[in-house]
C-alpha cells in the first residue's frame, strides 16, 4: 500500500504546561497521562488520527524540557528529537508560571531551535479557570503577562498565539482552527518514477529469497507498482533465482539468464521494456543481462528519492565518498525498520562483506529502527549508508540529514553502494534515469 503522507505536530514547552492535555483535547481521549506531579511524561506519547481541515496527523507529546537530573537529560534529548521531526512545533505556556519563573529561558530555546531548524511554530497560551486570580494576586493582569511573554521571545511578533483552556472540550474547534492556520504549506512528495512518460511496459525485477517475507510483497514493490498502474503502465513482474544465476555451472547460469531475456522479449509486443527496475542486491546479476538500451535501476534509490523529498543528488554526491575510502575509517549503515535478520541480510552481511573486500580494514557499525546518533557522535564516521526509508516518514528522513549536515558527514543509499560494488559503470547507470533530478 503507499504510505500515508502525515502532517506531524508536536507539543512542547514546561512540565505541567499542559502539553499532554492539548493532546488529549485534540485526540478527544485520555491518550495522554495528565497529574500534576512533575514528570508524568516519562517518554514520547504518538497518535495518529484525522482532523477535519487537517487531514492525516501524527501528534507527538513530550516531556517537560525544565526536568533536571539525568532521567531529565534523556528525556530532554527525546524531546528534541521529535522538534527535529515536526513539521508544527505547538509551544505550550502556562503564563502563571512563566510570570513567576521571570524568565522564558525554556519558551526561548524552542522557539530559537525552531527557527534554527526552519520549523513552524505557534503558542498556546493555558488559560486555566484560576489563571486570571493567581495572576491578580501577583499584581499583573492577563494581558500583561502575554505581552511579558511575547516580548521574552525572539521576534515573537511573526508567531501566531492563542489563548485557550486546555481543560474545557469545547475549546477543541477553537484549537483545530488554531493549528490549521498556523500549519506550514502542505509539502507534496515527488512524483515515485518521474521519468516514465509513456505507457511502455517496465519490469519489476524481485528475486524472492529468505528474507522476504511470507504472504505479501515488500512495500517499495507494492508501492511501484500502484504508482506505474494508475498511470495505467504495464508492469511485469520477474524472479530470478539469484543462487542458479550466479552460479559456477555455466550452462545453471545460462539457462536462468535465457529464462529472463524470454520473458522481456515477451514483452516487445508492447513496445519494448520501458525500465528494468531490480531490487537492489541483485544489480551484480541485472546490469550485464539488461540489454544496454533499456534504462536500469533500483528500488532502494527510487525510494530514498521520494523519502528525501526529492534530494537524490545529496546522495548520490554522497556516493562519491566511496572512491577515497581507505583502512581505518569507520563506517555507519543506517536502516530504519526493524526485523529478525536471517541468511544473506543486505544490510547486516551483503554490504558489510562486501565494503571489506573492496576496503581493507575499514571498520562497520550500524544502527537500526528509531534510533540515530547525535550529530557529535555522527562525526565519528566518514560516511553514511542509509537504507531506501520506505519504513520512516519524510520528516523523520529529513531531521537525519539535518543531522548529517550538522556533523559534516556524507550520506549515501544501499542501492548506490550495491551498484559501486559491483563497478563504477554500474552505478553510473542506475543513476541515469534520474539525470534531469541529478
Amino acid at each position: 500500500m503507499p504510505r500515508v503522507h502525515r502532517l506531524v505536530i508536536g507539543i512542547f514547552g514546561r512540565t505541567n504546561a499542559g502539553k499532554s492535555t492539548l493532546m488529549n483535547l485534540l485526540t478527544g481521549q485520555d491518550t495522554s497521562i495528565v497529574d500534576p506531579t512533575p514528570g508524568t511524561t516519562a517518554d514520547i506519547k504518538s497518535a495518529v488520527m484525522e482532523i477535519h481541515g487537517l487531514g492525516p496527523v501524527r501528534i507527538l507529546d513530550t516531556a517537560g524540557l525544565d526536568e533536571g537530573m539525568e532521567l531529565g537529560k534523556k528525556k530532554r534529548r527525546k524531546t528534541l528529537e521529535a522538534l527535529e521531526e515536526a513539521d508544527l512545533c505547538i509551544l505550550v505556556v502556562d503564563p502563571v508560571t512563566a510570570f513567576l519563573s521571570d524568565g522564558m529561558d525554556v519558551e526561548s530555546f524552542v522557539a530559537s531551535t525552531c527557527r534554527r531548524l526552519g520549523k513552524n511554530i505557534c503558542v498556546v497560551f493555558n488559560v486555566r479557570k484560576d489563571t486570571a486570580a493567581s495572576l491578580s494576586s501577583e499584581g499583573a493582569t492577563l494581558d500583561e503577562v502575554v505581552e511579558f511573554c511575547r516580548s521574552s521571545l525572539l521576534d515573537m511578533s511573526g508567531i501566531p498565539y492563542a489563548l485557550l483552556d486546555l481543560s474545557r472540550k469545547s475549546e477543541a474547534p477553537a484549537l483545530v482552527r488554531f493549528i490549521k492556520d498556523s500549519r506550514p504549506r502542505e509539502k507534496v512528495p515527488p512524483p515515485l518514477l518521474p521519468f516514465v512518460n509513456d505507457r511502455r511496459p517496465v519490469l519489476l525485477h524481485i528475486p524472492l529469497d529468505e528474507e522476504s517475507p511470507t504472504g505479501r510483497l515488500l512495500r517499495p514493490q507494492e508501492m511501484a507498482m500502484e504508482y506505474l498502474l494508475r498511470l495505467q503502465v504495464p508492469v511485469g513482474l520477474y524472479r530470478t533465482d539469484l543462487k542458479l544465476a550466479r552460479s559456477g555451472a555455466a550452462h545453471l547460469a545460462d539457462a536462468e539468464k535465457t529464462r529472463f531475456e524470454d520473458f522481456m522479449n515477451s514483452l516487445d509486443r508492447c513496445g519494448g521494456v520501458r525500465l528494468v527496475l531490480t531490487d537492489s542486491q541483485a544489480v551484480d546479476i541485472m546490469d550485464p543481462w539488461v540489454p544496454e538500451r533499456i534504462p536500469l535501476t533500483t528500488f532502494s534509490i527510487m525510494m530514498i528519492h521520494q523519502t528525501s523529498g526529492g534530494n537524490l543528488g545529496l546522495f548520490a554526491k554522497g556516493a562519491e565518498t566511496l572512491n577515497g575510502l581507505s583502512a581505518g575509517d569507520r563506517i555507519l549503515i543506517a536502516e530504519a525498520c526493524n526485523h529478525d535478520r536471517i541468511a544473506e541480510d543486505i544490510g547486516t552481511v551483503q554490504i558489510p562483506d562486501k565494503l571489506r573486500a573492496a576496503i581493507p580494514g575499514i571498520s562497520v557499525e550500524h544502527a537500526f529502527g528509531r534510533e540515530f546518533p547525535p550529530p557529535e557522535e555522527l562525526a565519528r564516521f566518514s560516511l553514511v549508508i542509509h537504507c531506501g526509508g520506505c519504513m520512516i516518514s519524510l520528516q523523520k528522513l529529513s531531521a537525519r540529514v539535518a543531522r548529517l549536515a550538522e556533523a559534516g558527514v556524507p550520506v549515501t543509499n544501499y542501492g548506490m553502494v550495491l551498484a559501486w560494488l559491483e563497478s563504477p559503470d554500474t552505478l553510473k547507470r542506475v543513476l541515469e534515469p534520474w539525470k534531469e533530478l541529478l
